[in-house]
């Protein structure tokens, strides 16, 4: 029988690193026992006592877990087996080749044999061309099972920490969003990049003024303006989007859209939206948006809450920019027919070298259902600034009021209100969610019957999520209370510089209307954003009988013939 002496080996030397595998000390550093040129130097003095080691060549993946085998160069290394051009494979320890217990032994002990590749763990003094090892066979499946429970360790210990990091508003995601820096002095906080702050507070602005993100797009490449791929590039990141298709990429509607929808740019850090199964699956899947991790406040705000709620709720709307035209009409989205619910039709015609602009109702116009509620434009826009006047007036009125209360805030007051509320609307959440998993045990105990479980259920799911609208609801009038007391001010001061309003734009549309319903006898209905506010505030001055005389009511809905 031919001794392994006899034979000539052509030697792949496999070298791996990875901070997933705990391959790194507290401190980010390499561990100097499990370096690259550790792991080089112990192999190049092994070959030097092995004459029948005829070549080598070396393989190396810095950087790849070891709790799977798709790592780039060992895969390199495998063709190179396969073509027969490597016949031994050489690595400083067991945990060096690989961390998965199953996987590694299909290697060892069942691929490498069969296409006669001698396999060298150093450190572990095994060597499958040693047949007179006693005990190899037996111990090397237990070395495997360790490392592979060693790496599961590891992965626990890391995700326990990142999650205890993200709760604390810390940053741990890879790279830092468009917008921000990593501390100098504290890699997992967030800092406002002051060069690019002000294109995202124009962005924002933009949208606000009736553009659509596509309409933002062009214009900022328009201006010049690098986009956030390109803007990483110039900085000198290597960091390269899967959306990505062009060396230097320019801003698309879909990069607005994704900044448009960012919270961190309130100071809200929302992380752990994703995650694998378990240590040994790479593949990230979405996680319910109830399970994201939110903390408030985390860094500084770009965008306050307030203006980016009302951003949200531009989204929502349908809108259309008009043709050969910039940014989208005035009541754009905010005009509907009272009757069928249907978006009122802008329509323009000429007659006698004028444009008479009218709105009609869209399901009559082309379906022929519904009446035409067919109303001026002109009609619309006086009832609308009638309002908006009537309610600044207001706002001044009950300014000057509480200034009178010697300090009491009515802002904090509001807010422990509105946390309350939200208090009880995740209880709700709680409780039917605890009722869908006893029902569903009282079906599976045949207590109820399908058609029963079926009905208890959608109950059930109808309650959550009407309890989450009104905590999204919640949330944006907490937010729009906060950000008076956030710049020092009363909630009310905004409207001062509405204090002798004459014209309308659409900046002072989407600020202040919420909706506008045009009956079928052609009434204007105009429905406020800050309604629930103002009756907060008149309740409140109620109590402490102070309310503007004769102006009580009239925040919560207009009512313009």
């Amino acid at each position: 029988m031919q001794s392994y002496l006899d034979k000539t080996y052509h030697v792949a030397i496999y070298l791996r690193l990875s901070r997933e595998d705990g391959d790194f000390s507290s401190l980010g550093e390499k561990k100097e026992s499990n370096s690259i040129a550790n792991q080089r130097k112990l192999i190049e003095d092994f070959l030097k006592t092995h004459p029948e080691i005829v070549s080598h060549q070396e393989f190396c993946d810095d950087g790849y877990t070891g709790t799977n085998f798709e790592r780039p160069d060992f895969q390199r290394m495998l063709n190179q087996v396969r073509q027969g051009a490597i016949n031994c494979i050489i690595v400083k320890d067991l945990s060096r080749f690989g961390r998965d217990y199953i996987d590694s032994g299909r290697y060892i002990e069942k691929i490498f044999p069969a296409l006669g590749v001698r396999f060298i763990a150093i450190n572990d003094n095994y060597d499958s061309a040693m047949t007179q090892q006693a005990g190899n066979e037996i111990i090397l499946p237990f070395k495997n099972l360790i490392n592979d429970s060693y790496s599961r360790d590891i992965s626990i210990k890391v995700r326990s920490n990142l999650d205890i990091k993200r709760r604390n508003g810390e940053f741990v995601g890879t790279h830092v969003m468009y917008g921000y820096l990593r501390s100098e002095s504290n890699k997992n906080q967030l800092v406002v990049d002051k060069a690019v702050a002000p294109v995202i507070q124009n962005i924002f602005s933009m949208k606000i003024d009736g553009y659509s993100p596509a309409q933002i797009a062009d214009q900022l490449n328009e201006d010049g303006v690098p986009s956030p791929a390109e803007y990483k590039r110039l900085c000198g990141d290597k960091y390269r989007s899967a959306f990505q298709k062009s060396v230097h990429p320019l801003w698309s509607a879909m990069a607005v859209y994704r900044i448009l929808k960012n919270e961190v740019y309130t100071g809200t850090l929302v992380q752990g939206k994703s995650s694998s199964p378990n240590y040994k699956v790479k593949t990230r899947t979405p996680k319910d948006p109830s399970e994201w991790v939110r903390v408030e406040d985390a860094h500084e705000a770009i965008i306050s809450a307030a203006n980016f709620d009302l951003v949200q709720r531009l989204m929502l709307d349908d809108t259309r920019s008009p043709a050969g035209k910039q940014a989208v009409h005035l009541f754009s989205g905010k005009i509907f027919c009272e009757d069928c619910n249907g978006p009122m039709t802008r329509k323009v015609q000429k007659s006698c070298g004028r444009d008479y602009v009218y709105f009609m109702c869209s399901s009559n116009m082309r379906r022929g259902q519904c009446f035409s509620h067919t109303v001026k434009e002109q009609d619309v826009y006086d009832a609308v600034l009638a309002v908006i006047q009537t309610q600044v007036a207001l706002a001044l009125d009950f300014e000057r009021a509480l200034k009178k209360l010697d300090g009491e805030s009515w802002e904090r007051r509001e807010l422990q209100k509105i946390q309350r509320k939200i208090t009880r609307q995740q209880e709700i959440i709680k409780y039917n969610v605890k009722m869908k998993l006893n029902i569903y045990e009282d079906f599976k105990s045949e207590v109820i019957t399908m058609d029963e479980y079926t009905i208890f259920k959608e109950d059930c799911d109808k309650k959550i999520q009407e309890a989450k609208d009104a905590i999204a609801r919640l949330q944006g009038n907490r937010n729009q209370v906060k950000s008076g007391l956030t710049e020092q001010q009363s909630w009310l001061a905004q409207f001062r510089e509405y204090k002798n309003i004459k014209t309308l734009t659409r900046r002072v549309i989407v600020h202040f209307v919420d909706k506008i319903g045009i009956s079928a006898n052609r009434e204007i209905h105009v429905v406020l954003n800050n309604a629930d506010q103002f009756q907060a505030i008149s309740d409140f001055l109620d109590e402490r009988q102070m309310n503007p005389a004769g102006r009580k009511a009239t925040a919560r809905k207009k009512e313009v013939g």
